[in-house]
């Protein structure tokens, strides 16, 4: 039995349960010499039905997510049947999990319409589901980075992660004008369309690691300026994905690490955590000099934020120790710039309003600006 055949997992533990039930029945209790009674016909069907019930055939359940998903690429689609094929792509997700799936999807020609989704999808939904399935599927497998590469990928993910690509209303949307206003249209497909690029840069992430070849196309494709561009949008989780993979190309080797400096990297970082305190820093300084903040006071944002912060110091703190200062001169004046001070003497004067709750819970990220405020001295 081939490999993909093979390839089973349970459904339904409930059929195992009738199964080793019936199993049991037919033993005894291992001392008697009478031999083993042969199954009935009725019985042998029972069996083979309940097995084959209690079984997916990864294989084919792959082969018939792509099959449906194939068709109507570049098509708009109503409400119900862009919620299925989310589904649907969020069910291959999980399957392309295991680094034999994963490889199994191009051989299946799954690939290749992922790709058309974020190039051509209409439904910014869509794009970022396809874009997820791809980049589960390339991480940490370089048979599948190749593949994706084959299939010509890195493209459309640029220009996804750049911000292309409108997101068309559902072909049923005018049905609920009556209770959506056109403000809140516009607001919610603008979440979608940010959504789609944090997507986006996930997908490249997994394609740029350990794989020289993308890598390379991602410099020619001018993916530096686009990681840019990316850290200027008003979105926390945008401007994380975005340092982190900035931070990863930085120090590979001493040309990405030029590319990126050149890029202006170390700057947009200070600018991100200049520009990403926690809510409640906004308030009047005076008011509350002397008040330690609560647990309470932290929201969502603030921790998104956080993330923010300590990502952009990540960044810096590595380029400040990996950097060749004769080789990368920029370097010098970037780090020691009045933007880069400027940052860090701002959240390190916030983290004395922390209490010591926020204290613990940031950490790491006041103790890579304790870090990086050391290496001015």
């Amino acid at each position: 039995m081939s490999d993909q055949k093979e390839r089973m997992v349970p459904a339904d533990r409930s059929n195992w349960n009738a199964i080793l039930k019936w199993s049991m029945a037919q033993q005894g209790d291992g001392t008697s010499s009478e031999p083993a009674r042969e199954i009935s016909e009725e019985d042998r069907r029972w069996l083979l039905d309940a097995m084959a019930s209690g079984f997916i055939d990864e294989i084919k359940r792959m082969k018939d997510i792509i099959a449906c998903i194939s068709a109507g690429i570049e098509a708009t689609h109503d409400a119900e049947e862009i919620d299925a094929r989310v589904e649907l792509m969020e069910e291959l997700t999980d399957r392309v999990s295991g680094v034999d799936n994963g490889g199994d999807l191009h051989t299946l020609g799954g690939l290749e319409p992922l790709v058309r989704y974020v190039a051509s999808s209409p439904h910014a939904r869509l794009r970022a589901a396809a874009a997820e399935v791809l980049g589960t599927t390339v991480q940490n497998h370089p048979k599948a980075q190749e593949a994706a590469l084959g299939c010509d990928a890195m493209d459309p993910l640029l220009r996804m992660a750049a911000g292309e690509g409108d997101d068309a209303p559902p072909t049923d949307a005018a049905q609920a004008e009556s209770t959506t206003t056109a403000q809140g249209d516009a607001s919610e497909g603008t979440k979608e369309l940010v959504k789609a690029r944090v997507k986006a840069l996930f997908a490249l992430s997994c394609l740029l690691r350990g794989c020289t070849r993308a890598q390379e196309a991602f410099q020619l494709g001018d993916g530096f300026a686009l990681l840019k561009n990316c850290l200027r949008v008003d979105h926390a989780r945008l401007r994380t994905k975005a340092l982190h993979l900035a931070r990863h190309l930085a120090t590979l080797d001493m040309r990405f690490m030029r590319a990126c400096v050149d890029a202006g990297y170390v700057l947009a970082a200070a600018a991100s955590l200049a520009g990403s305190l926690p809510r409640v820093f906004d308030r009047d300084a005076d008011a509350d000099a002397n008040a330690d903040l609560s647990a309470d006071a932290f929201t969502e944002e603030d921790i998104e934020k956080g993330q923010v912060r300590e990502a952009a110091l990540r960044l810096m703190v590595d380029v400040a120790r990996k950097v060749d200062f004769d080789a990368v001169p920029k370097a010098v004046d970037h780090l020691r710039s009045a933007i880069v001070v400027n940052a860090i003497n701002a959240v390190g004067k916030a983290y004395t309003r922390f209490g010591r709750e926020e204290k613990e819970t940031y950490r790491d990220e006041m103790q890579l600006c304790a870090q990086l405020a050391k290496m001015f001295e």
